[in-house]
């Protein structure tokens, strides 16, 4: 093995695997044995293979964060112990930069944000001292705070979602008596587990309602689209939860498409349904798509003639279009203001 990062691995074989192919590693390090499954990314005959992380446990993931932070220079090429079994020894380089691995490592991020603990999301365990703890999120913030990524703009409002997430959970691990706090909230739960111990597929439809709601109470977002996700995969002809998966889609600038989808599919499902109508009509006004918005404001007068907030967002629409605020028909074609 020649360099490791949290995203991924190179290694040196003169028979890659195919690009695009799937192995299992497990990976000697000084900080303990990790399992991981990756996919070929890069394949070069005679000389070796660049494979991205797709598949870790929170732990291995821990494990594999802790042996990068106790390098001496974490840029550099630096020899470790080789791994058990083999004359090759692994060393750190610069993480990869692939954007792939980039957005892969995001969304497993944000899976860890929405069912996972401040543990897991800082790669630490509950016996990690405060210093590790520090370390851990300075080097999170490093990598993904979104001021060093403004050229991916498709990734800034996940990004910004995502780095308020981590504060809290740094914010709340590095004061004693809040994490003391924390961690009784988490032993009651289970073990330190805010799954309480089931498996994903044991997980119920009302269970990820409930840990939706409680992220949407945190104003979490991302973790609620992660819930609404799997409430929408469990029950996909119940209306209720496209609309509330489409509501939280849209609080993220790079999610409105998806959100534009789900908002459509509640409707479909539920054609009576005037919030939904109501909500996708402010999406769109927040896109500056107000011709779009008009036909779901319309809508919803059709089906309650006494909704006052439809009513009064069609008279500032009107308002608007006559004092030449809102694009008309011929210069939305052009693409020229009135």
């Amino acid at each position: 093995m020649d360099t490791i990062g949290l995203g991924g691995v190179y290694l040196n074989t003169l028979t890659p695997l195919a690009k695009g192919s799937t192995t299992d590693l497990i990976v000697g390090l000084s900080t303990g044995k990790i399992c991981t499954r990756a996919t070929v990314r890069r394949s070069l005959p005679g000389r070796g293979m660049g494979l991205q992380f797709v598949q870790m446990a929170p732990e291995d993931r821990a494990r594999l964060n802790q042996f990068l932070l106790q390098q001496d220079a974490p840029h550099k090429a630096s020899a470790v112990p080789p791994v058990s079994n083999s004359q090759l020894a692994i060393s750190v380089a610069e993480e990869p930069t692939d954007p792939l691995l980039f957005e892969r490592e995001l969304k497993q991020l944000i899976e860890v944000a929405g069912k996972g603990t401040y543990y897991q999301l800082l790669a630490a365990t509950p016996e990690s001292p405060s210093k590790e703890i520090k370390k851990s999120y300075y080097a999170f913030a490093r990598k993904f705070h979104p001021d060093h990524h403004m050229d991916k703009s498709e990734f800034i409002g996940p990004l910004k979602e995502l780095m308020a997430v981590v504060t809290v959970a740094y914010n709340t691990l590095k004061d004693e008596q809040r994490r003391a706090s924390y961690d009784r909230v988490l032993a009651a739960s289970g073990a330190f587990n805010l799954q309480r111990g089931k498996t994903e597929s044991q997980e119920t439809v009302e269970e990820c309602l409930n840990q939706a709601n409680e992220c949407l109470r945190a104003k979490n977002f991302v973790g609620s689209i992660v819930w609404l996700r799997k409430c929408v995969h469990r029950a996909p002809d119940e209306a209720k939860y496209h609309a509330m998966l489409a509501r939280s889609l849209a609080t993220i600038v790079a999610y409105r498409d998806e959100s534009i989808e789900h908002f459509q599919k509640a409707i479909d499902l539920d054609p009576w349904n005037t919030t939904a109508y109501f909500e996708f009509g402010e999406l769109y006004e927040e896109m500056q798509l107000p011709w779009r918005a008009r036909p779901l404001y319309s809508k919803v007068l059709e089906i309650n003639p006494v909704h006052t907030k439809a009513r009064e967002r069609l008279e500032q629409l009107d308002s608007e279009e006559r004092s030449g605020k809102s694009p008309s028909l011929m210069s939305r074609v052009f693409g020229k203001k009135n």
